[in-house]
């Protein structure tokens, strides 16, 4: 009997849930330039193309998700500057979500080459947070993709909360 060759496209979608699984923050390094599609613009994806992401507070206080989207290759803490947080969603479009409540919003590729979230800030009085989740960084055609979606899930994990995300294609 030959050995399995493990599919690297496996590794890459079931490595970051047993990290989240375990407890650790989650950061994926976006690369320095991203593929042409021959299109001709550098951007490696057509501009109508879209990523629909979902947001979901599944406790029962406030919660500013604290997403965060970036048009560039930028690192981590240029990502999560206030030019680049995202809030045309939740109550009033301000990007936060009452108790239990979820919302969905589309972004544009060409805005989306890299979505975050600092883990999200709980409570009712979001100046004075509960505590905090984790953060993640995802970075397009590496760990989210054009036409696909993403689900941010914020919970209460015992006395703390977490932050977790699914993607599809």
């Amino acid at each position: 009997m030959s050995p399995r060759r493990v599919s690297w496209r496996f590794l890459l979608l079931t490595g970051p849930i047993a990290l989240l699984l375990a407890g650790c923050m989650l950061t994926l390094t976006p690369s320095d330039g991203g593929a042409d599609n021959g299109d001709g613009d550098g951007t490696g994806g057509d501009t109508t193309d879209t990523l629909t992401v979902r947001v979901v507070n599944l406790t029962n206080v406030s919660l500013d998700p604290e997403i965060y989207v970036s048009a560039e290759p930028v690192s981590v803490d240029e990502l999560f500057q206030p030019a680049n947080k995202y809030t045309a969603f939740g109550v009033g479009t301000t990007g936060i979500l009452a108790d239990r409540d979820s919302d969905t919003f589309a972004l544009d590729c060409s805005q989306a080459r890299l979505i975050g979230t600092r883990g999200g800030r709980f409570g009712d009085d979001l100046n004075n947070p509960e505590g905090t989740g984790q953060q993640v960084v995802l970075t397009q055609e590496l760990s989210v993709f054009c036409e696909g979606s993403v689900t941010f899930t914020y919970a209460r994990a015992g006395d703390g909360f977490t932050t977790a995300y699914i993607v599809t294609r």
